[in-house]
């Protein structure tokens, strides 16, 4: 890519130059609404509270803290799709109770593990700030009078898996670290957190078997925990050699092999095309008194599938029972996925059969699978029968199975067969997201509904619906209409990405408005270089002859600190080539604009 060298910029951008992040923001907030509040919204609303109130020694059951670990998620209402959390209401109190909770001196150990439940509720809802905020409030509270005692092993692991898994790796590293120096000594859990820290997060298998190394001389022996996942990181990492070194390891441990040591292996066999190695790891998986499980041979049929071995996946469905595994949801998913890809819709359908035969319930992607398979062999007709039949198979036909399914009737110009399919989904109580919303406006343009685009455009709820993508169809579909939607984009604070430039400096060139098409390019080097962008322009200023054009992008992109690499070089020399400009009479024309690029270069 270009080098870009940083620059000032003006503290006020036009409207053409809104920033990338900011519009990102703006469809995060008025994207596609969701029912529920997000697991982290609940986390903070009841864990946190709740484990504040432990820390400074507040009556809180044990059992009411463990249960937030579980908390359901509130019923979905159509007229309460907020994400903001709602106060709970407090506790029925108990009988006889007619005064408010005492202060009470809770036993520390039970302090540490009310609040490490509660951190470990907001990991999952990856709110890792807040579980660093409340183990420090909990490091806090230990060193009191007569309880100077920092948190426990359980407490530290939840913090450093929790800042590990949210890729904050130096800081997960520093907190181990200080458990140490604290006097906390580590158990199997914390070294497999280590090991997975270096192996899946960051690659670095050195540090990997330093840790286990340095644990067992603090008396930390690694389990089959620590090398499978050690085994697994390395397989994803496409060193499955290293990876049989590893297994040979720990069986010179005397630590014995568990099927989540072998898939891993499998899986990077069959990742690499190496099937049949794949099959000779898990008859020797078999032999050795540890049989592949249902997740192994997942693996195995999705690189069957892959290759396009269907006879060898029938085959090892029909083993199935003798070799006593059951085939789940997910392999038969993973089957007919293959076979839609490969255009044997009626295979699929069949498949879908002897899956309802084995008393499996079908997926959300079993659905989207099959329908993906109809509409792409041009049997509509049936995908929308089969959408109609989902609730009648006790199917959820979300968002996603109808978009599909929409996506297809639009590209076949069938507008009112989109609109029946979103009247539809809104009368089943299915919420269209954005791209139901843009699927739509694209089948009226091929529907040439112009008039109903522009009624949903003046509609009140089209600014909380639309993004980037709308309004890039309708600026491609309605360029009349472009200097209202661009700002229309602004007042809603959605800045225009590359194919919102695109589009627009092609309509300009088209209009033989070449100095505003270059203008526009250049506002565009606001949100970064786009080659492909570059390459229209050029394609349209050598067509046409812009030489001085072309040395007006090259001063912009230099004023702007963009250096010219190689890529920049061969798109200009290929586009003026092919116009005729290599021939010697008017070769000094591409010589001139070369000069220019070299000079912007060399500058740098």
């Amino acid at each position: 890519m270009p080098k870009r060298v940083p620059r000032r910029r003006s503290s006020s951008p036009s409207a053409s130059q809104i920033s990338l992040p900011t519009a990102r923001r703006h469809l995060h907030r008025h994207g596609a609404r969701r029912c529920t509040p997000p697991l982290a919204t609940i986390a903070r609303a009841t864990a946190l509270p709740t484990a504040r109130l432990l820390l400074r020694g507040r009556t809180v059951s044990s059992v009411s803290a463990a249960a937030l670990a579980v908390l359901p998620f509130p019923a979905c209402s159509s007229s309460d799709d907020s994400d903001e959390a709602k106060p709970l209401p407090p506790p029925p109190a108990p009988d006889g109770a007619s005064s408010p909770p005492q202060r009470q001196n809770q036993p520390w150990w039970q302090r540490e593990r009310d609040c490490n439940v509660a951190m470990k509720a907001l990991a999952r809802a990856g709110d890792v700030d807040q579980v660093v905020a409340l183990f420090a409030d909990l490091r806090t509270s230990g060193t009191g009078k007569g309880d100077a005692s920092p948190p426990n092993v359980l407490c530290y692991n939840t913090l450093v898996n929790a800042l590990a898994e949210a890729g904050r790796l130096e800081e997960a590293r520093l907190a181990f670290d200080e458990m140490l120096a604290a006097g906390v000594a580590p158990n199997a859990s914390s070294l497999n957190i280590l090991v997975k820290l270096h192996s899946w997060r960051s690659a670095r298998f050195d540090l990997a078997y330093k840790d286990i190394l340095r644990m067992r001389d603090l008396g930390v022996e690694a389990d089959v925990g620590t090398y499978s996942t050690l085994v697994t990181g390395l397989c994803r990492a496409g060193r499955v050699g290293e990876a049989w070194g590893v297994l040979e390891w720990m069986l010179e441990e005397g630590c014995r092999p568990m099927v989540q040591t072998y898939t891993p292996i499998v899986e990077g066999y069959c990742r690499e095309g190496r099937v049949e190695e794949a099959k000779e790891l898990m008859a020797t998986m078999e032999r050795a008194g540890c049989p592949p499980n249902v997740v192994t041979y997942n693996v195995l049929i999705r690189a069957l599938c892959d290759a396009s071995r269907f006879d060898e996946v029938s085959q090892v469905l029909t083993e199935s029972t003798a070799k006593d595994w059951t085939p789940s949801a997910v392999t038969y998913n993973t089957f007919m996925n293959g076979l839609c890809k490969k255009g044997m819709a009626k295979e699929a359908l069949d498949l879908l059969d002897v899956m309802l035969g084995e008393g499996l319930d079908p997926t959300d992607f079993t659905l989207s699978i099959l329908l993906n398979c109809l509409c792409h062999d041009s049997r509509i007709s049936e995908a929308i029968y089969l959408l109609e039949r989902s609730t009648s198979l006790k199917w959820y036909a979300g968002v996603v199975a109808y978009n599909t399914v929409m996506s297809r009737l639009c590209g076949a110009g069938h507008w009112m067969g989109v609109l029946k399919l979103l009247t539809d989904m809104i009368k089943k109580g299915i919420m269209p997201n954005t791209r139901s919303f843009n699927i739509f406006i694209r089948s009226l343009f091929f529907g040439r509904q112009f008039r109903l685009v522009k009624s949903l455009i003046h509609n009140q709820g089209f600014a909380a619906t639309a993004n980037v993508v709308t309004y890039n169809t309708l600026i491609y579909a309605m360029p009349s209409e472009v200097n209202n939607l661009m700002q229309r984009m602004e007042e809603q604070n959605i800045a225009p990405d590359e194919v919102t430039y695109t589009i627009m400096v092609d309509r300009l060139c088209r209009a033989g408005q070449f100095v505003e098409a270059t203008s526009l390019f250049l506002d565009s080097l606001e949100i970064g270089l786009s080659r492909d962008l570059f390459a229209v322009l050029t394609n349209k200023l050598a067509h046409n002859d812009k030489i001085w054009e072309m040395t007006r992008i090259f001063q912009g992109m230099e004023k702007e600190g963009f250096i010219p690499d190689s890529s920049i070089f061969d798109i200009t020399i290929r586009s003026f080539c092919r116009t005729g400009h290599c021939h010697d009479r008017i070769f000094f024309k591409l010589n001139f604009i070369l000069d220019t690029m070299l000079v912007s270069s060399f500058m740098h």
